[in-house]
């Protein structure tokens, strides 16, 4: 008997380690909303089917349980093959497993209990039936929390809590924040540039709760320790780096890092990772004790001879503006205006209009102009005069105008926007004249022409005039370089 059931243990245990049990495990964080759903309407079902006008509901909810018990079984089952690929804390994986498992067998038990009662005519619930559901719900809601804190992080639910509701139920902030260097040049490299830049981007996915690849990037001993694989860079040497290939190589490439749905890193963050590797990949090193070329200085929106006067606040173009009236923004809300901010505690915003742009709406733009930093109006019906309402956006950083009928009338427009780092004028009528205008803006970076009039020897012309600007055209580079260099 032993035996048999160590057989049988050996080869579940191959089972679950199949591409397909893995396959089907990756559907569980999709899955698990539907048991969440069913047993919530269930509780609701049964506690409104005891008043007179909704008595109906009664005969409803044994199928409803039914369905949830079996949709519980089968996301318990996939997340239990999730959990097979590894990179998660085992502590808190242990735990979120069996309350996930609990909350299958408690919805299991609710659903046979009820349909026990209902067969016997018997609609006097007993105080067993009661207590069940009070387990049942208290099994859900600790499954969900040690869940999230296994994708987010332990302290996603009270990270933004109020000190004072912190200090009441016992939290403590155990992490402390680092205080930055009002210098740039006393600032140490990995702490204060390279550092923010993967939490931003990257320690979502490897922290000490969630280390895929047994990799953590959330601090400095994490990052020199390593993955699975052993180590992610080469001191001296950024191209043979793993961490730096991975975050370079093509969106489209299964091995790139962030993977498909993350925001993956810009540029100019590949460019400063780059840097700091080369340089040596000191974790102490301050940014007065490296080499600083001017392409570096450039992204760090410092001079090469004033580097002592830059602060931290330089490695974005120092904006400034006071926070939106909410009011004001639910006025713009109802405009059909999506309105979000760009960061916890910050003035800026992100706005996007996703249907036929109006002169009216234009309008009441204008009252968030100084807080606007992100503006989306791709696929919309904006004309090149409409754009000249943009003109007092002067904290605009990045402007989507893709799939619309701007042309080279409209950029001309643009000529104010001195902080734009992002323009994306794919499929539009853009053609080289309208390059020219392009010219004049001081901090562009980022240029998307796909599908437009413009010419080789167009973004050629652009390219010699802003050499750290990126012309993405789906031009190949040794064609562009062949351009330049004639141009030259």
């Amino acid at each position: 008997m032993h035996l048999n059931c160590f057989v049988i243990k050996i080869l579940f245990s191959k089972l679950i380690m199949t591409d397909l049990a893995l396959f089907f495990g990756r559907f569980h964080p999709t899955f698990l909303h539907l048991p969440i759903g069913m047993v919530l309407i269930a509780f609701f079902m049964e506690i409104f089917s005891r008043f007179k006008p909704f008595r109906y509901l009664s005969t409803s909810v044994n199928f409803v349980l039914f369905f949830g018990s079996l949709t519980a079984v089968i996301t318990a089952t996939m997340g239990y093959f999730l959990a097979q690929e590894g990179g998660y804390n085992e502590e808190l994986l242990l735990v979120h497993q069996w309350f996930g498992i609990g909350t299958a067998v408690m919805t299991l038990l609710l659903w046979l209990l009820r349909w026990r009662i209902t067969n016997r005519g018997n609609l006097t619930f007993s105080k067993a039936y009661l207590f069940l559901w009070f387990i049942l719900l208290a099994t859900l809601t600790l499954a969900g929390h040690y869940g999230g804190s296994l994708t987010h992080g332990e302290n996603y639910l009270t990270e933004y809590m109020p000190a004072p509701l912190k200090q009441l139920v016992g939290i403590s902030d155990v992490k402390k924040k680092r205080v930055k260097p009002t210098d740039m040049k006393e600032a140490v490299v990995f702490e204060d540039v390279i550092l923010p830049i993967l939490e931003k981007k990257c320690v979502s996915c490897h922290n000490v709760e969630k280390k895929k690849g047994d990799l953590i990037l959330a601090d400095a001993e994490h990052f020199l320790k390593g993955g699975e694989h052993g180590a992610i860079f080469k001191a001296g040497n950024a191209k043979e780096s793993g961490i730096y290939i991975a975050v370079t190589l093509p969106r489209t490439d299964e091995y790139a890092m962030p993977p498909e749905g993350k925001e993956p890193m810009t540029e100019e963050e590949t460019k400063l990772l780059a840097w700091w590797i080369d340089e040596g990949a000191d974790f102490n090193k301050k940014v007065r004790e490296l080499k600083i070329t001017e392409e570096v200085a450039s992204i760090l929106k410092v001079g090469k001879d004033n580097l002592a006067k830059a602060s931290i606040a330089d490695v974005l173009p120092n904006l400034k503006a006071s926070p939106a009236e909410s009011t004001v923004i639910e006025s713009l809300r109802k405009l059909k205006i999506d309105i979000n901010p760009i960061a916890h505690n910050s003035p800026f915003l992100q706005v996007k209009i996703s249907q036929d742009i109006s002169d009216a709406q234009l309008e009441a733009l204008q009252k968030i102009a100084e807080q606007t930093t992100w503006l989306d109006l791709k696929r919309t019906n904006i004309t090149d005069n409409q754009l000249s309402k943009l003109s007092n956006f002067k904290n605009l950083t990045e402007l989507r105008l893709e799939l619309t009928n701007i042309s080279d009338e409209g950029l001309k427009h643009l000529a104010s926007l001195t902080n734009l780092q992002y323009l994306n004028l794919y499929g539009t009528k853009v053609s080289d004249v309208g390059l020219k205008s392009l010219e004049k803006l001081p901090y562009l970076r980022s240029l998307y022409l796909w599908q437009t009039a413009v010419t080789h020897a167009g973004v050629a012309d652009l390219q010699k005039a802003k050499p750290l600007l990126k012309i993405d055209t789906g031009m190949d580079k040794a064609t562009l370089d062949s351009l330049i260099t004639k141009k030259l």
